[in-house]
């Protein structure tokens, strides 16, 4: 079975070209986009012993850097590996296997309850790997901009149950939103010395795996996820004393359903988020707004034909700074809309299949 990552999965490279990624029973599917606009793959990336998890994490060079999960190979003991594409179009390094998660005092036996997650310092180059454990709290290891990794740390030891998301505006400290078991969501961020401290924390239902995080200024994120009560997207930003708008804002709209996908563009000279969506009348659907700017309502579009059964939606920039649009169909293939420049706004073309129609499964690149 095919399914997208928790987070991004489509991204741009230094030569402008797109590449998706997916995730499968046995590794990874990857798309590349030639230079002619048409799409290579899906290709096979296997992984021996793979366990899922699927992260990525785009760097400010272009690279793309991959964790997830994968048996050892004896026992059921769960080890955190991680890779890099540096090239669009090119394998993988070979996967490094980060051990066992533990936190402060713990032992290897303590269960994974989400992640890994990958997170990008987007000034230094160092990389941050991410893992919420069932006893030991919420726990990283982090490599260096020269390639040296220190060992498992905790960012916090209170246990959550629920899931959770990083992020690492340029500029900032390193932070971590998580869902409480009791109902709570906590914001920990990093307070030097390898210290994290709780920043906010505040009580909302949080409809689980439909957390997204988003730079959206200097040292800033933004956090969206869906209302369990009525599927309606929020979002919240910490108050600072740059930041637009704080708290939690509702979005509006008729809601949806799952992760929605973010990415952050200049839309007619503005600075903009957009988002995309499965919308709650079927089809995908794009919002677009000035970024920080969500008090003043979001206004949803669906995209092609509503009929289309597509989920996932992530949406991107290609290399002539279109916006597009990709999603995946109920067969594992890549759907991509890009946006049609020759219209006044914000006008999408059809959906078109990328590359194969349906993935292969023939052995892939290591």
């Amino acid at each position: 079975m095919v399914q997208p990552p928790a987070g991004r999965w489509l991204f741009t490279g230094g030569d402008g070209r797109l590449t998706a990624y997916a995730a499968t029973a046995t590794g990874l599917l990857r798309w590349t986009e030639t230079a002619h606009g048409a799409f290579e793959g899906p290709r096979p990336i296997e992984v021996p012993g793979w366990a899922g998890g699927l992260s990525l994490a785009r760097s400010s060079q272009g690279y793309v850097c991959f964790a997830g999960l994968r048996r050892a190979p004896q026992g059921d003991a769960l080890h955190v590996i991680v890779s890099t594409q540096y090239q669009t179009g090119r394998p993988l390094i070979d996967w490094s296997d980060l051990g066992v998660p533990v936190g402060a005092g713990g032992g290897g036996d303590d269960p994974v309850v989400a992640g890994p997650l990958v997170v990008v310092n987007q000034n230094s180059g160092s990389v941050h790997v991410l893992v919420s454990l069932r006893h030991g709290g919420i726990v990283r290891r982090s490599r260096t901009p020269e390639g040296r990794w220190g060992q498992w740390k905790n960012v916090t030891d209170r246990p959550y149950a629920g899931e959770f998301t990083a992020a690492m505006a340029a500029g900032g400290p390193l932070e971590v939103l998580a869902v409480s078991a009791d109902g709570s969501v906590d914001r920990w961020a990093g307070a030097g010395g390898g210290r994290f401290e709780l920043r906010d924390r505040f009580g909302i239902a949080v409809a689980d795996g439909t957390l997204t995080v988003l730079e959206t200024g200097k040292k800033r994120s933004t956090y969206l996820w869906r209302y369990p009560g009525d599927d309606s997207l929020v979002a919240w930003r910490a108050a600072t004393g740059t930041a637009q708008s704080a708290g939690v804002m509702a979005l509006g709209g008729p809601g949806g359903r799952g992760r929605p996908g973010a990415v952050r563009t200049v839309i007619g000279e503005y600075d903009c988020t957009v988002l995309a969506q499965c919308g709650a009348h079927g089809g995908i659907e794009v919002t677009a707004y000035v970024t920080e700017n969500e008090g003043y309502g979001t206004w949803w579009a669906p995209i092609g034909d509503p009929a289309v059964a597509a989920t996932a939606p992530q949406p991107g920039v290609d290399g002539a700074g279109r916006l597009v649009v990709a999603a995946l169909d109920r067969t594992g293939a890549l759907l991509l809309s890009r946006q049609d420049l020759t219209q006044d706004g914000l006008v999408f073309g059809p959906w078109e299949r990328m590359g194969d129609h349906a993935p292969s499964v023939a052995a892939g690149q290591r």
